[in-house]
Protein backbone atom coordinates (compact mmCIF):
# COMPACT_ATOMS: atom_id res chain seq x y z
CA UNK A 1 0.00 0.00 0.00
CA UNK A 2 2.89 2.73 0.80
CA UNK A 3 4.44 1.25 -2.56
CA UNK A 4 1.21 2.23 -3.94
CA UNK A 5 0.85 5.34 -2.40
CA UNK A 6 4.07 6.32 -3.13
CA UNK A 7 3.67 5.79 -6.96
CA UNK A 8 0.22 7.70 -6.94
CA UNK A 9 2.47 10.76 -5.50
CA UNK A 10 5.13 10.45 -8.20
CA UNK A 11 2.61 10.25 -11.17
CA UNK A 12 0.87 13.29 -10.04
CA UNK A 13 3.45 15.29 -9.51
CA UNK A 14 4.43 14.24 -12.57
CA UNK A 15 1.43 15.05 -14.38
CA UNK A 16 1.20 18.29 -12.33
CA UNK A 17 4.54 18.97 -13.61
CA UNK A 18 3.79 18.23 -17.19
CA UNK A 19 0.62 20.70 -16.91
CA UNK A 20 2.21 23.65 -15.12
CA UNK A 21 4.98 23.04 -17.99
CA UNK A 22 2.59 23.25 -20.85
CA UNK A 23 0.65 26.19 -19.17
CA UNK A 24 4.01 28.42 -19.12
CA UNK A 25 4.63 27.12 -22.72
CA UNK A 26 1.17 28.41 -23.65
CA UNK A 27 1.57 31.60 -21.80
CA UNK A 28 5.03 31.93 -23.49
CA UNK A 29 3.74 31.26 -26.64
CA UNK A 30 0.97 34.02 -26.28
CA UNK A 31 3.49 36.21 -25.54
CA UNK A 32 6.14 36.33 -28.03
CA UNK A 33 2.96 35.97 -30.50
CA UNK A 34 1.30 39.89 -29.01
CA UNK A 35 5.06 40.85 -29.09
CA UNK A 36 5.28 39.97 -32.42
CA UNK A 37 1.83 41.60 -33.30
CA UNK A 38 2.56 45.07 -31.79
CA UNK A 39 6.30 44.84 -33.79
CA UNK A 40 3.66 43.92 -37.14
CA UNK A 41 1.61 46.99 -36.08
CA UNK A 42 4.51 49.15 -35.48
CA UNK A 43 6.57 48.80 -38.20
CA UNK A 44 4.31 47.65 -41.34
CA UNK A 45 0.19 48.19 -40.73
CA UNK A 46 0.72 52.19 -39.23
CA UNK A 47 2.64 52.88 -42.19
CA UNK A 48 0.57 51.58 -44.67
CA UNK A 49 -2.54 53.01 -42.95
CA UNK A 50 -1.16 56.51 -43.37
CA UNK A 51 -0.07 56.08 -46.89
CA UNK A 52 -3.66 54.83 -47.81
CA UNK A 53 -4.98 57.46 -46.14
CA UNK A 54 -2.46 59.76 -47.99
CA UNK A 55 -4.29 57.92 -50.78
CA UNK A 56 -7.31 58.54 -50.16
CA UNK A 57 -7.52 61.91 -49.87
CA UNK A 58 -5.47 62.57 -52.85
CA UNK A 59 -7.94 60.99 -54.81
CA UNK A 60 -10.66 62.50 -52.91
CA UNK A 61 -9.45 65.63 -53.19
CA UNK A 62 -9.18 65.01 -57.26
CA UNK A 63 -12.61 64.00 -57.34
CA UNK A 64 -14.81 66.08 -55.20
CA UNK A 65 -12.61 69.11 -54.51
CA UNK A 66 -11.30 69.89 -57.87
CA UNK A 67 -8.01 69.94 -56.41
CA UNK A 68 -5.93 69.59 -59.66
CA UNK A 69 -7.27 73.31 -60.53
CA UNK A 70 -4.84 74.56 -57.93
CA UNK A 71 -1.77 72.24 -59.07
CA UNK A 72 0.33 73.09 -61.55
CA UNK A 73 1.14 69.97 -63.56
CA UNK A 74 4.55 68.60 -62.26
CA UNK A 75 3.53 69.24 -58.76
CA UNK A 76 0.51 66.88 -59.22
CA UNK A 77 2.27 64.30 -61.19
CA UNK A 78 5.13 64.01 -58.89
CA UNK A 79 2.46 64.26 -55.60
CA UNK A 80 0.06 61.59 -57.01
CA UNK A 81 3.20 59.31 -58.15
CA UNK A 82 4.84 59.42 -54.67
CA UNK A 83 0.90 58.58 -53.35
CA UNK A 84 0.48 55.40 -55.48
CA UNK A 85 3.75 54.27 -54.73
CA UNK A 86 3.88 54.71 -51.45
CA UNK A 87 1.21 52.08 -51.01
CA UNK A 88 2.81 50.04 -53.66
CA UNK A 89 5.89 49.65 -51.48
CA UNK A 90 3.93 48.93 -48.49
CA UNK A 91 2.40 46.36 -50.58
CA UNK A 92 5.40 44.79 -51.70
CA UNK A 93 7.30 44.52 -48.63
CA UNK A 94 4.09 43.17 -46.73
CA UNK A 95 4.84 40.05 -48.96
CA UNK A 96 8.89 40.13 -49.03
CA UNK A 97 9.30 40.09 -44.87
CA UNK A 98 6.46 37.41 -44.79
CA UNK A 99 4.38 39.65 -42.86
CA UNK A 100 1.15 38.18 -44.27
CA UNK A 101 1.70 35.12 -42.69
CA UNK A 102 3.25 36.31 -38.99
CA UNK A 103 -0.26 37.44 -39.15
CA UNK A 104 -1.30 33.45 -38.63
CA UNK A 105 -4.32 34.18 -36.64
CA UNK A 106 -5.52 36.97 -39.19
CA UNK A 107 -7.11 34.79 -41.43
CA UNK A 108 -10.28 37.94 -42.32
CA UNK A 109 -7.60 40.78 -41.66
CA UNK A 110 -5.15 39.49 -44.27
CA UNK A 111 -8.16 38.47 -46.68
CA UNK A 112 -9.58 42.25 -46.36
CA UNK A 113 -6.25 43.78 -46.67
CA UNK A 114 -5.24 41.72 -49.71
CA UNK A 115 -8.57 42.64 -51.32
CA UNK A 116 -8.31 46.09 -50.83
CA UNK A 117 -4.76 46.24 -52.10
CA UNK A 118 -5.69 44.21 -55.05
CA UNK A 119 -8.46 46.39 -55.80
CA UNK A 120 -6.46 49.59 -55.86
CA UNK A 121 -3.37 47.68 -57.82
CA UNK A 122 -6.11 46.29 -60.39
CA UNK A 123 -7.51 50.01 -61.46
CA UNK A 124 -3.74 51.05 -61.90
CA UNK A 125 -3.46 48.78 -64.65
CA UNK A 126 -4.44 50.18 -67.53
CA UNK A 127 -3.10 47.95 -70.25
CA UNK A 128 0.48 50.87 -70.41
CA UNK A 129 1.12 51.50 -66.34
CA UNK A 130 1.81 47.44 -66.36
CA UNK A 131 2.50 45.52 -63.59
CA UNK A 132 6.21 45.64 -63.77
CA UNK A 133 6.39 49.43 -64.14
CA UNK A 134 4.32 49.70 -60.82
CA UNK A 135 6.96 46.82 -59.47
CA UNK A 136 9.45 49.13 -60.21
CA UNK A 137 7.25 52.28 -59.03
CA UNK A 138 7.60 50.37 -55.62
CA UNK A 139 11.16 49.94 -55.87
CA UNK A 140 12.00 53.95 -56.39
CA UNK A 141 10.32 54.54 -53.18
CA UNK A 142 12.25 51.76 -51.18
CA UNK A 143 15.47 52.37 -49.78
CA UNK A 144 16.57 48.85 -48.56
CA UNK A 145 13.87 48.49 -45.54
CA UNK A 146 12.56 51.98 -45.36
CA UNK A 147 10.17 53.87 -47.53
CA UNK A 148 12.75 57.05 -48.48
CA UNK A 149 10.87 60.79 -47.97
CA UNK A 150 8.93 62.44 -50.30
CA UNK A 151 12.00 64.80 -50.61
CA UNK A 152 14.24 61.81 -51.70
CA UNK A 153 11.63 61.01 -53.67
CA UNK A 154 12.14 64.26 -55.86
CA UNK A 155 15.62 63.98 -56.35
CA UNK A 156 14.87 60.06 -57.80
CA UNK A 157 12.43 61.36 -60.06
CA UNK A 158 14.95 63.36 -61.74
CA UNK A 159 17.13 60.71 -61.83
CA UNK A 160 17.74 58.81 -64.90
CA UNK A 161 18.27 55.67 -63.03
CA UNK A 162 14.42 56.20 -62.42
CA UNK A 163 13.37 57.28 -65.67
CA UNK A 164 10.92 54.00 -66.80
CA UNK A 165 9.20 53.82 -63.65
CA UNK A 166 8.49 57.76 -63.29
CA UNK A 167 7.55 58.16 -66.86
CA UNK A 168 5.04 55.63 -66.57
CA UNK A 169 4.08 56.45 -63.34
CA UNK A 170 3.31 60.45 -64.83
CA UNK A 171 1.83 59.12 -67.82
CA UNK A 172 -0.74 56.98 -65.98
CA UNK A 173 -1.53 59.90 -63.32
CA UNK A 174 -1.77 62.37 -66.25
CA UNK A 175 -4.38 59.89 -67.86
CA UNK A 176 -6.51 58.20 -65.22
CA UNK A 177 -10.00 58.12 -65.73
CA UNK A 178 -12.76 59.04 -63.05
CA UNK A 179 -14.14 55.91 -62.17
CA UNK A 180 -11.05 54.03 -61.71
CA UNK A 181 -10.31 56.83 -59.79
CA UNK A 182 -13.45 56.14 -57.60
CA UNK A 183 -12.60 52.65 -56.65
CA UNK A 184 -9.04 53.51 -55.86
CA UNK A 185 -10.32 56.06 -53.51
CA UNK A 186 -13.04 53.41 -51.94
CA UNK A 187 -10.57 50.95 -51.56
CA UNK A 188 -7.74 52.84 -49.69
CA UNK A 189 -11.01 54.35 -47.83
CA UNK A 190 -12.08 50.69 -46.67
CA UNK A 191 -7.95 49.67 -46.23
CA UNK A 192 -7.96 52.85 -43.81
CA UNK A 193 -10.69 51.82 -41.69
CA UNK A 194 -9.61 48.14 -41.40
CA UNK A 195 -6.35 48.83 -40.49
CA UNK A 196 -7.21 51.38 -38.19
CA UNK A 197 -9.28 48.72 -36.33
CA UNK A 198 -5.79 47.05 -35.77
CA UNK A 199 -3.71 49.18 -34.53
CA UNK A 200 -6.12 50.96 -32.44
CA UNK A 201 -4.75 54.43 -34.04
CA UNK A 202 -7.92 57.10 -35.29
CA UNK A 203 -7.64 57.91 -39.11
CA UNK A 204 -8.50 61.06 -39.87
CA UNK A 205 -11.36 59.87 -42.01
CA UNK A 206 -13.13 58.53 -38.56
CA UNK A 207 -12.06 61.98 -36.71
CA UNK A 208 -13.55 63.79 -40.15
CA UNK A 209 -17.09 62.05 -39.36
CA UNK A 210 -16.56 62.70 -35.60
CA UNK A 211 -16.24 66.12 -35.65
CA UNK A 212 -19.51 66.67 -38.09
Amino acid sequence: MAETSVANTLLIGAVGGAITAAVQYGFRRYGETQQQRREIVETHLLQLQNSAESLYYRANNLLDWAGKTVMTDDYYVMTSAFAFGRVLAHEQQLMAKGVYAKLNRSDRLKRDMKTCLHTINLNMDDQVFLHYHRVLLAEMLLDQDRLITFGEFLKRWGDSAFAVPASSAGKFVQTLPRDRLEKIRDAAGQLVRLLERETQVPSALTLAVHSE
